[in-house]
């Protein structure tokens, strides 16, 4: 075990020293932090180790392959430098190999869905990070704001945390409350920086226009200035992927609704007019918005619209939330849950009861979202308010509650959306802010 890795920590060095001389030190920083994953005694981390092995030796193919042209374009010597270069891909790419050993994988346990799970969120967030870092003209990742290069190791950062999150994600019992304290993180993160932009701390604000930190702002902005569809398209984006699974994950004050509500240990009944309540809050914010922009009202006045109805949407979490031990605001007050859950429909991702119900209830004790009253259970779906947040799976104690996908098994349903959602969840974490 030691020679594997000293040769994978060889590996390492010398791609950190290429990408020192490239005046790149963040990923320098990430080519000596990588072998460090190998502490970690799981098998998805021996995995993703292997990953970036492998993806090492490309970059010094795709290096051997440019200075081979710019030197047989210059005349000058180049098979020397080739076959150098050459060797050291193969050693990389072989270092990546003998970590494959059985006696390498027998130190790290883990198998099916705890291995493919963490490893998918991952490569995924560290792909779509990496695209924004490398591709998008505004330096979106905050350390690299502060310090340049410091991006590489933000984004390595939030890979290992969305592979964190979503393993633990994977244990039923555990989904409730890891889900709410990463989304509770996400929230913290989001307004510290507000704060921090707000009090002079410029490159925590990612553009200098402000966005007011209130969802129904993402219906009511565009209408009100008759541009910026940014929030919108993200927002669509977003429901694309995950469905309605913007308003259990994504969503930057829905944990606050979600922590009000679980002050109550069971929920309690919603009255039939609930849903009618929200979708009069939709329309009234549209034509409020257009109103405000026929009226000729100035975009200050209107954000002091937009703030109370925000610190509305607080006070009703603050107290009918706490009462009711529903998530009142996001289920009956707030016009972007209802888009969302709406526009989630067209979103194959679902949350079914099988034949295995035996409507004993206990589904809906766990519910938040008002969306497994007893009618609900007795037609074996979730009402139109479930947001896939997976929180009646655990208390089921038949197996009825599942996540389905059209093609796959329900296990390979839910591993495939924990991998979704957790990896949008740490790309909103660096990129979602004001």
């Amino acid at each position: 075990m030691i020679w594997r890795v000293i040769l994978v920590i060889l590996s390492a060095v010398v791609l950190g020293a290429h990408f020192l001389r490239a005046e790149q030190p963040g990923l320098t920083a990430v080519c000596l932090a990588a072998p460090l994953l190998l502490l970690w005694k799981t098998r998805w981390a021996l995995r993703a180790v292997q990953a970036l092995l492998a993806a090492a030796g490309l970059v010094w193919i795709d290096t051997l392959a440019r200075l081979a042209a710019a030197r047989m374009s210059a005349g000058a010597p180049w098979l020397r430098m080739a076959l150098i270069l050459g060797v050291v891909a193969a050693v990389t790419w072989v270092a990546a190999l003998v970590l494959g050993a059985r006696r390498v994988r027998d130190r790290y346990p883990g198998e099916g869905a705890a291995v493919s799970v963490p490893l998918a969120a991952f490569l995924l967030t560290a792909g779509l990070l990496s695209i924004v870092h490398v591709k998008v003209r505004l330096t979106l990742l905050l350390a690299e704001r502060f310090l340049p290069g410091a991006g590489w190791v933000e984004l390595f950062a939030l890979a290992v945390y969305a592979a964190w999150v979503s393993g633990r994600m994977l244990d039923l019992n555990r989904t409730p409350v890891v889900r709410l304290r990463s989304w509770l993180l996400f929230s913290v993160v989001f307004f510290v920086q507000l704060g921090l932009g707000l009090a002079g701390v410029h490159e925590c604000l990612q553009t200098g226009k402000l966005h007011l930190p209130v969802p129904a702002v993402i219906v009511a902005g565009p209408l009100f200035r008759g541009e910026g569809l940014f929030m919108v398209i993200l927002f669509l984006a977003m429901v694309a992927v995950v469905g309605p699974a913007w308003c259990s994950h994504l969503c930057y004050v829905g944990g606050w609704d979600a922590l009000a509500a679980t002050a109550r240990k069971r929920p309690s009944a919603m009255p039939r007019w609930r849903r009618a309540a929200q979708v009069t809050s939709l329309a009234l914010v549209a034509a409020a918005a257009l109103g405000l922009h026929a009226a000729g009202v100035d975009g200050y006045t209107a954000a002091w619209f937009g703030l109370g109805f925000g610190v509305a949407g607080v006070g009703i979490m603050a107290t009918l939330s706490r009462k009711k031990g529903v998530m009142v605001h996001c289920t009956s007050y707030c016009p972007i849950g209802l888009v969302a859950t709406w526009l989630g429909r067209l979103n194959p991702f679902r949350v079914r009861l099988n034949g295995n119900c035996t409507e004993c209830g206990l589904c809906r004790l766990a519910c938040r979202y008002d969306a497994l009253s007893m009618d609900d259970i007795r037609r074996r779906k979730p009402g139109p308010s479930c947001t896939l947040c997976g929180d009646c799976l655990a208390p089921c104690r038949h197996g009825a509650m599942e996540y389905r996908f059209p093609g796959l098994s329900p296990s390979a349903a839910r591993q495939v959306f924990l991998v979704l959602v957790t990896s949008l969840h740490a790309v909103f974490i660096a990129v979602a802010r004001i």
